[in-house]
């Protein structure tokens, strides 16, 4: 996996620690803010410089989440999962289902699932919002 972080960091133009973060954030279920610290293994101050760098790029969006656990988001849906399932991104319904009252588990080793979501970006399948089409409205007001 070390070779795929190298890879994410020169093509998104971020150190290896935000690149590590951001793969986590694309491809696990559950990347909590105490998941995270505990799967890497880094003191707070490495993972706060980290998540700094991640979220001043536009590969993420920070914000607030009821029961997510973390700060820092990819920017798309959020499906409102049912406890013990915790809530999620809607892109991650590419790499393993979501679904209410259980909790998503990849179907695929961690390596290969950080592997098949870059693939989805480097690909032009990056999370993103999705363009809405409205009718234009008539000027004036209803009556």
């Amino acid at each position: 996996m070390p070779g795929l972080v190298t890879e994410v960091a020169a093509a998104r133009g971020l150190s290896e620690d935000a690149a590590a973060l951001y793969l986590q954030l694309l491809a696990l279920p559950d990347p909590t803010d105490r998941n995270c610290a505990r799967w890497t293994g880094w003191k707070p101050a490495r993972t706060k410089k980290a998540r700094a760098e991640l979220a001043a790029t536009g590969l993420v969006v920070e914000a607030k989440r009821s029961r997510a656990g973390r700060t820092l988001f990819l920017p798309c849906g959020w499906r409102e999962l049912k406890s013990p399932a915790l809530p999620a991104e809607t892109w991650k319904e590419g790499l393993y289902p979501l679904s209410d009252h259980r909790r998503a588990v990849p179907l695929l080793p961690v390596p290969e699932l950080f592997a098949r979501a870059w693939d989805r970006v480097r690909s032009g399948d990056a999370p993103a919002y999705e363009e809405l089409t409205t009718r234009a409205t008539r000027g004036g007001r209803r009556r």
